[in-house]
């Protein structure tokens, strides 16, 4: 866009030409290289994007097949047990053993502490003070009451609310009590759990286990019993788990169990009886594995193919902001559509890639360790398609692959993960003979590597947001560089036109005086 400096200018009043326009249309003639230059840097900066967006779909097509080239994808194993109620098995590592057989289980057991119920016949109102429920001071006259809990005394005001001094009880002496208005019950809970700890609670030196309807006693002394009136529980030590595994016992203060690559789950205990725990190849994840490398392989076939074929509209160049002050957005809208249209036809970077991976794909393994019977794609059920409006896509036979890979999933683990050693920094998209010699997870995943780094050459990282190394990077840069220099000149130019027609108009204003006066002198 013309950046005019001068913004208050008096034009045409000796000429009567319209100077502005005149002006307009020389530095609009003059513009022309500098909309050229506007458009191709728009131009490339939509190059760049599209690239960009390619490297991301790239990307995204490594990470969703990167495990194909390494040997746990094909290791995966699942587990099964005949009782998955009392015990379940998952595969946490690389199990030695297909089966387990299990004996004498016994679930951990957390410790449990002595605790008392005692329902009362009414409710109480926890907001009344204990002086009006009728509990009266001890002897000493001090305004207090006083409860033995487990042996120690412990004194409470008369004139503090109930709900008060439960909370007192509970944050003061060994036990938790708490006050349920629905049950209408008391629940004395001592705060250590375990066996021998005790619920003992006495009359003090007044009467407020009296008011507050609890019996005194203890568990331990045996006279707190359940009953209709009163539930009791007494606390318990802590339990291990307990099991045998192929005649070896473990024990642990969780309900889990590893040993040799696998996770036991206690579910329940079981004294008598044997639970089986066997594994196997999990070929249904690895079958997963392989037809999400097919499907994806087809996405960006398909997006890419389609780039490279996206009609081209030469009449629709980008619109400078000039141009878009006089359209309307939809307008603006459909002109960008077909201006950006075809930006990748016939990209040689991306052909190239894809005429790569499809002899990635197209080529045997020639690795001995690679069975003559399973060296190609084909004989695992993956072929190309022969519908050549199908660009090369992948078909895959499910059944034959899910077959082969309860039949021979050694063979199909090799023809993916084989690996050559290679030279230095040599990958198999750089060195011919280890393309040769490796299997097809490896030979994409370099493929792939080495198109992203290609990509990122030129436009940038597909992660980075902010690119100023990339090719494209410094053409932009070097294309803004190009239009202020251009701007320049035009701004030059227009300021030279001015001061022209400014210099035409004091000439002719000079002239017109001077004819006025010699109108005047000879009398005309």
């Amino acid at each position: 866009m013309i950046d005019t400096r001068n913004t208050l200018r008096v034009s045409g009043l000796a000429s009567g030409m319209n100077t502005d326009e005149i002006v307009a249309n020389l530095v609009k003639a003059q513009s022309s290289r500098l909309n050229k230059m506007q458009q191709t840097k728009i131009m490339s900066t939509w190059k760049s994007d599209a690239y960009r967006d390619v490297n991301k779909k790239v990307d995204e097509f490594r990470k969703a097949m990167e495990g194909l080239r390494l040997q746990s994808t094909f290791n995966k194993q699942t587990a099964s047990s005949s009782n998955e109620s009392v015990v379940s098995a998952t595969v946490s590592g690389t199990p030695t053993q297909t089966s387990y057989e299990i004996t004498n289980v016994q679930q951990a057991k957390p410790a449990i502490a002595a605790s008392v119920k005692f329902f009362q016949t009414g409710s109480l109102d926890t907001t009344k003070t204990l002086s009006d429920l009728g509990v009266t001071e001890d002897a000493t006259g001090s305004g207090k009451t006083s409860l033995s809990i487990n042996g120690q005394i412990y004194q409470f005001d008369i004139t503090s609310k109930l709900s008060t001094v439960l909370d007192d009880i509970t944050s003061k002496t060994p036990l938790k009590v708490s006050y349920s208005s629905v049950e209408k019950s008391y629940t004395f809970t001592n705060a250590t759990a375990g066996a021998g700890q005790d619920v003992n609670i006495a009359e003090g030196a007044s009467n407020l286990l009296t008011k507050l309807g609890i019996p005194a006693g203890s568990i331990s002394g045996g006279s707190y019993s359940s009953d209709a009136t009163t539930s009791v529980v007494a606390g318990t030590d802590a339990a291990q788990a307990k099991m045998f595994i192929n005649g070896l016992e473990f024990r642990t203060d969780s309900n889990s169990v590893t040993y040799d690559g696998m996770t036991f789950d206690i579910k329940a205990s079981m004294s008598s009886g044997t639970v089986n725990v066997t594994n196997k190849s999990d070929s249904d994840s690895i079958f997963t594995s392989v037809k999400t490398f097919v499907d994806k392989y087809n996405e960006i076939i398909a997006d890419l193919n389609g780039k490279l074929s996206e009609k081209k509209y030469r009449d629709y160049p980008p619109l400078l902001d000039d141009q878009k002050k006089d359209m309307k957005d939809n307008d603006i809208k459909l002109w960008d559509e077909k201006a950006k249209s075809g930006v990748l036809t016939s990209d040689s970077t991306i052909r190239s890639f894809l005429t790569e991976m499809r002899h990635s794909l197209v080529s045997t393994v020639q690795n001995p360790a690679v069975s003559s019977s399973f060296n190609s794609l084909k004989d695992i059920g993956i072929n190309f398609s022969t519908n050549y409006r199908d660009s090369g896509k992948l078909v895959l036979d499910e059944a034959k692959l899910k077959g082969v890979l309860q039949t021979n999933l050694e063979d199909v683990k090799k023809l993916f993960t084989a690996k050559e050693t290679a030279t230095g920094s040599a990958t198999t998209a750089t060195d011919t003979n280890l393309h040769e010699k490796s299997g097809f997870g490896w030979r994409i995943y370099d493929r792939l590597n080495a198109t992203i780094t290609q990509l990122g050459s030129i436009a940038g990282s597909p992660n980075s947001t902010v690119d100023t190394t990339s090719f494209m990077a410094k053409q932009i840069k070097s294309l803004d560089a190009n239009i202020y220099r251009e701007q320049d000149k035009i701004n030059s130019y227009e300021n030279r036109l001015w001061k022209q027609f400014g210099a035409m108009e004091k000439a002719l204003q000079q002239l017109n005086s001077q004819g006025s006066w010699l109108s005047q002198q000879l009398g005309m």
